[in-house]
């Protein structure tokens, strides 16, 4: 009951803004420290299995008979194929009296050779962009995300032995008698900000080097050890632009399960206008007009997808503002 009420309390108080971010599964810690009950549930036909294979989500193509892809999330006697042959299977949580599992299919060298559903295949989620119903998207991005984790901490980072599954999946024990070190899945917090002119009603974009085509977004990088978020962000810029900024601002975050992060939007105002790309991240940053990022915005390649990413809300936030 305690676990119902919260999960509709924080439904009723946030809405999904992202991609990624609309799971509805209820993640019953309560039931990953209960062995009697994943025993037998994690391997009963009726629960739910979504499959991973080496980063990969299985997925329905849909381009036989001209429908977009649907995730396959599996039951009956294709989920139990698979969980027989899974290297790891992980407790994700309950949708009503629904249990999901994911299923690490990586030590196969050719997945489909379990007789997995017909017109199905193992694609990147982010290749798929906004195709997928977003709900199922959220879904197969958290399996994703702890299978990939596992994949990792197959031997304790402290000793270097081998590690067991505990929790439902959602730790990894050393089996070590001397060391016993207990390792948890971890999400690492990256900042993504929209800089806007000091003086002039602009904002500050930047080409990755690892964009395609003529794309620009908004800055973004890893939190460093020991350093407040508004300090991530205004070191970013600057590592990045040579932009220098204050009034940095939280906006809203994103899971990102690519591997296992987390963006955190900020806004935040310049004090500064020269541009130099420090370090080899962005080829390319420059101020834009909000004319200029409204006629980006027509174009498909130069600016994030809609709904996909944190960036694209930060950008539409600010185009916003003046309409």
């Amino acid at each position: 009951m305690i676990a119902w009420y919260v999960k509709l309390c924080i439904h009723a108080n946030m809405s999904s803004k992202f991609y990624y971010d609309d799971i509805t599964l209820d993640r019953a810690h309560h039931l990953r420290m209960d062995e009697d009950w994943l025993s037998k549930n994690l391997r009963d036909k009726a629960t739910q299995i979504i499959p991973v294979w080496r980063n990969h989500s299985l997925v329905y193509n849909g381009s036989s008979n001209g429908n977009s892809p649907a995730a396959a999330i599996l039951n009956g006697d294709a989920a139990a194929i698979v969980r027989q042959s899974a290297v790891t299977l992980i407790f994700l949580g309950k949708e009503g009296d629904v249990i999901y599992s994911a299923a690490d299919l990586s030590h196969l060298d050719n997945p489909h050779s379990i007789a997995l559903p017909a017109g199905t295949s193992f694609e990147d989620l982010r290749h798929l962009a906004t195709a997928l119903n977003p709900i199922d998207a959220g879904y197969l991005a958290y399996a994703r995300a702890l299978v990939h984790w596992h994949q990792g901490h197959r031997y304790c980072g402290v000793c270097g032995s081998k590690t067991k599954v505990g929790r439902g999946g959602h730790e990894r024990a050393c089996l070590n008698t001397d060391c016993r070190r207990v390792h948890f899945p971890r999400t690492d917090p990256a900042v993504i900000m929209l800089v806007t002119h000091p003086i002039e009603d602009k904002c500050l974009l930047g080409h990755n080097k690892k964009f395609q085509g003529l794309r620009f977004s908004t800055v973004a990088g890893f939190v460093e050890p020991g350093e407040m978020l508004e300090q991530a962000v205004a070191r970013e810029v600057f590592e990045e632009t040579n932009i220098q900024v204050v009034d940095v601002t939280y906006k809203a975050s994103q899971p990102w399960p690519f591997p296992a992060s987390i963006m955190l939007g900020f806004r935040a105002r310049a004090t500064t206008t020269e541009i130099i790309c420090h370090d080899e991240e962005l080829t390319e940053a420059r101020w834009f007009s909000r004319e200029q990022v409204l006629e980006m915005s027509a174009e498909k390649e130069m600016l994030p997808p809609t709904n996909l990413s944190i960036s694209r809300w930060l950008i539409d936030t600010w185009l916003n503002e003046k309409q």
